[in-house]
């Protein structure tokens, strides 16, 4: 989930620079204030839907590495949940062996008469 983050910082400071890069180039063009601010528009236009394009993308693919930990984690549930009642029945039948079974026996009497 780290390297995810790192991604986004990353992307989040591209897109930052971007824009102030973007803004500050229109501004200083030698260009009439109606042409400099359609360039602005144009530019936030084109900015922001890069931004949620990314944002749908990060969300996709965040969204399938949740599914895929979560089926991994279901199976790896389900693979200790078997190995422990294997285990239980292993030291069942392992306890039965060892307990002594009683026997009848048959008092003997003394012979004191």
């Amino acid at each position: 989930m780290t390297e995810k983050n790192g991604f986004v910082s990353t992307m989040f400071s591209f897109l930052t620079g971007a824009a102030i890069g973007a803004g500050l180039a229109l501004l200083f063009a030698p260009q009439s204030g109606e042409e400099t601010r359609r360039k602005i528009r144009e530019t936030g236009n084109q900015l922001s839907d890069d931004a949620r394009e990314s944002y749908e993308r990060l969300s996709r693919d965040a969204q399938k590495v949740v599914e895929q930990v979560k089926a991994t984690s279901e199976k790896t549930l389900a693979q200790v949940k078997s190995l422990v009642n294997d285990a239980k029945s292993g030291i069942k039948g392992e306890m039965e062996e060892k307990t002594p079974r009683p026997t009848k026996t048959t008092r003997t009497r003394s012979a004191k008469s």
